[in-house]
């Protein structure tokens, strides 16, 4: 079943709030129109009683006649048709008892109808109202007192029509206004949410691209800064991280299968050269110059080997990280190591050294054994009578090394997998090498937050390594 799409829901929501909402406000407003009418029928016909109660007084003055109840019943007729006429209503004359002496009609009038006149019979004005085939009629009846003498009732009949209908199609025009803002609400609130949702769709689509392993797709951010378009920036952020995890997770899966490869192959040699001559020992026991040449082999590749697992094991043990930090002097480590190598190595080879001291922070003993593996390669791949320039700088809070030699057995390619273990030039073959240094060299570097690169040009060889400096 496909779910509603939040947009739809909240619009919804909004449709039912908006249908209760107008429902009470209508039963309100249709109550205040009712309550209006009702005052201003009541208004007129208060306004009525006073016209008719002065008419009958003036009349009476200007006929000369004495008001009592014989001549209020007598001139009735009169009366009646003077009001019907002045008023445009229905008049009648009753007498005390409520019985009926004349009336002056004027439209139709129902003449079963006589709460109003008993309600006046008891000394109340009173207003009955009517609705009949779309005829709206106030029946309205009042005692009439003249001198505090209660001579008759006056009965007067409206024609209401126009006020109600007035005010019914004021009710019906707010009724059709409020349907019609109601709407536009309803509308302009799905706009405006599938404009505020698409965001909510887009990360929807992200997340499930990075469910199916698409760590590229990338949610834009809208310029308005709120709460979707903060969730749209943490999400790309989250992506970016979780894509980079995982490719560097896949590199080092990769790694290690290459290393644990290499180290099976790296193995294997010594291993197999070790095996076969203490075959031959055992087939040879009596030729001596061969056992010496066969032990000296066997003590030979044992080295190599002792020294291929424990640059293995320099490199997996994964101990930098726990090793104490501390603050020394690398431009007199580096002058230090560069004479040490002077004297391990060729003296043939020139060295040329620029030096600038300075304070870092790190692990001593592995500062040390990268200077070493640097300058050790820089020994082994050197030309005869060739030439190592050392260098040490401060720069911009780095403090910059970089050792340069010309190599005539070095291409251009090599550096592309120079940090990568077992990784030897084409000389290894005759140097007791296991291509391990500068894979070494690299991971302590990067442990020290630092940067190393290789690069050949013409032969000649250039290491630069980066480090923070105090």
């Amino acid at each position: 079943m496909k779910n509603r799409k939040l947009r739809t829901k909240i619009t919804m929501r909004v449709g039912i709030l908006l249908i209760l909402g107008g429902v009470i406000l209508n039963i309100v407003v249709k109550n205040i129109i009712d309550y209006s009418s009702n005052n201003t029928i009541k208004n007129d016909m208060t306004i009525q009683q006073n016209n008719s109660t002065e008419f009958i007084n003036q009349y009476f003055m200007i006929n000369g006649k004495a008001l009592d109840k014989q001549t209020f019943i007598s001139n009735s007729p009169m009366i009646a048709m003077k009001l019907s006429e002045y008023d445009n209503s229905t008049i009648g004359i009753y007498d005390v008892n409520g019985e009926l002496q004349y009336q002056s009609v004027n439209g139709e009038v129902n003449k079963s109808i006589n709460t109003h006149i008993e309600q006046a019979k008891n000394n109340k004005a009173y207003i009955y109202f009517t609705q009949e085939n779309n005829e709206y009629k106030g029946y309205f009846a009042y005692p009439f007192y003249f001198n505090e003498e209660f001579l008759g009732i006056v009965e007067i009949v409206r024609d209401y029509k126009e006020i109600v209908t007035n005010n019914r199609n004021i009710y019906l025009l707010f009724t059709l206004v409020e349907s019609f803002f109601f709407l536009i609400i309803l509308i302009l609130t799905y706009l405006i949410m599938r404009k505020s949702t698409r965001p909510i769709e887009n990360l929807l689509n992200g997340v499930r691209e990075i469910s199916k392993g698409n760590y590229g797709y990338e949610v834009l951010e809208h310029t308005n800064r709120d709460e979707i378009s903060d969730l749209a920036y943490e999400y790309n952020k989250m992506r970016k991280k979780i894509k980079k995890q995982i490719e560097l997770t896949h590199h080092l899966e990769k790694n290690r299968r290459d290393f644990f490869c290499n180290i099976t192959h790296e193995l294997k040699t010594p291993l197999t050269s070790i095996s076969g001559y203490a075959e031959l020992l055992q087939s040879n026991f009596d030729n001596e110059k061969f056992r010496k040449q066969a032990i000296s082999s066997i003590e030979e590749e044992s080295a190599k080997l002792n020294s291929m697992i424990s640059s293995i094991l320099e490199v997996s043990r994964g101990q930098i990280l726990s090793k104490e930090k501390s603050e020394f002097n690398i431009g007199k480590m580096l002058n230090e190591v560069s004479e040490e190598m002077k004297i391990r190595n060729n003296n043939s080879i020139k060295v040329k050294l620029n030096i600038e001291t300075c304070n870092i922070i790190g692990i001593y003993d592995e500062i040390k054994s990268l200077l070493l593996n640097l300058l050790e390669n820089a020994y082994k791949y050197s030309i005869e009578y060739g030439e190592i320039e050392i260098i040490g700088q401060k720069e911009k809070g780095n403090y910059n090394i970089a050792i340069s030699n010309k190599s005539s057995n070095l291409t251009a390619d090599f550096k592309e997998k120079a940090f990568e273990p077992f990784m030897r030039g084409e000389n290894a073959e005759d140097s007791d090498g296991n291509g391990l240094g500068l894979y070494i060299c690299k991971l302590i570097v990067e442990e020290h937050n630092g940067d190393i690169i290789i690069d050949i040009t013409d032969n000649v060889v250039k290491v630069d390594v980066k480090l923070t400096c105090l």
